[in-house]
C-alpha cells in the first residue's frame, strides 16, 4: 500500500493549484502603485491667472 506518496502527491498538487489561484485572484479593479499624496510633485506648467 502507497499511502505516503498518494498523500504527498495530493499535497503537493493541492499547493500548486493554490498557487496558481493566488496568482490569478488579483483584484485589477485598483491601480498596483498609487501615487503618494504626500509626495513632492515636479513642477509643471504654470496655469495661466487673470489677465489684467
Amino acid at each position: 500500500m502507497a499511502i505516503r506518496p498518494l498523500i504527498f502527491g495530493i499535497l503537493f498538487i493541492a499547493a500548486f493549484v493554490g498557487i496558481i489561484l493566488s496568482i490569478i485572484w488579483v483584484d485589477t479593479s485598483h491601480p498596483v502603485r498609487q501615487p503618494d499624496p504626500l509626495s513632492p510633485t515636479a513642477p509643471g506648467p504654470a496655469t495661466p491667472g487673470p489677465v489684467q
